[in-house]
């Protein structure tokens, strides 16, 4: 199993959004363990990083619209995934509409940061969302689109992120080959945040949003 720090840090260490800087640290992360599964839990993770947070806050209305949207799609895509993660992620959580990537996906949850990791064949997938960014390293590609939608080449991949919500959300692949053709352009990244559109809301989220938990 991947190094769970080094997905994480990768996921929000590529955008930057508006000034004004504080500190976050970290929750620890757990998952549903597969009875057939034989590999060992991961270490718990640590993010400690210099955050910029970006203007206003969620957009409850429009989440809410989207869970709805949604119906129970959001819900049966996230069957496979630790409860108590899902429940303590105080943003609105999005998936692909993908049940294959989604079914052997785990969730690790910080309140208002939560990354998700699935394996696929010769590499991996991993998405986030967070009210909180860290400033990029070198600056971004950016692409046209109400979501501020930017596209980065990574060193085994490519990530995209885009604001929905109010929430900067990531989506990363990540190939073993380098000349794994989902990972040689944004052509699979870009069709893959077209399918994570599925809203899925826990216990905080519910509360925050005022649905209840």
């Amino acid at each position: 199993m991947r190094d769970i720090r080094g997905w994480a840090v990768a996921g929000l260490a590529a955008v930057s959004l508006a000034a004004g800087a504080a500190w976050i640290s970290t929750g620890e992360a757990q998952t549903r363990q597969d009875p057939r599964a034989t590999t060992t839990a991961p270490p718990r993770p640590s993010i400690t990083a210099l955050v910029a947070r970006p203007r206003g806050g969620v957009d409850w209305q429009a989440a809410v619209g989207g869970l709805r949207q949604s119906a129970n799609v959001g819900e049966s895509l996230a069957a496979n995934l630790n409860r108590e993660q899902v429940d303590k992620t105080a943003v609105p959580i999005l998936l692909p509409r993908d049940p294959k990537l989604t079914a052997g996906a785990r969730i690790y949850s910080f309140g208002d940061y939560y990354t998700i990791t699935a394996d696929t064949l010769g590499g991996g997938v991993s998405l986030s969302g967070t009210t909180t960014t860290v400033p990029a390293g070198k600056p971004l590609k950016v692409e046209s689109g109400p979501e501020m939608l930017t596209v980065q080449r990574t060193v085994d991949g490519q990530l995209a992120s885009f604001v929905r919500f109010g929430v900067l959300y990531t989506v990363e692949i990540r190939c073993d080959a380098a000349g794994d053709p989902r990972c040689v352009d944004d052509n699979y990244v870009l069709g893959l945040v077209g399918k994570t559109t599925a809203v899925v809301m826990g216990k905080a989220a519910r509360q925050a949003a005022g649905l209840g938990g």
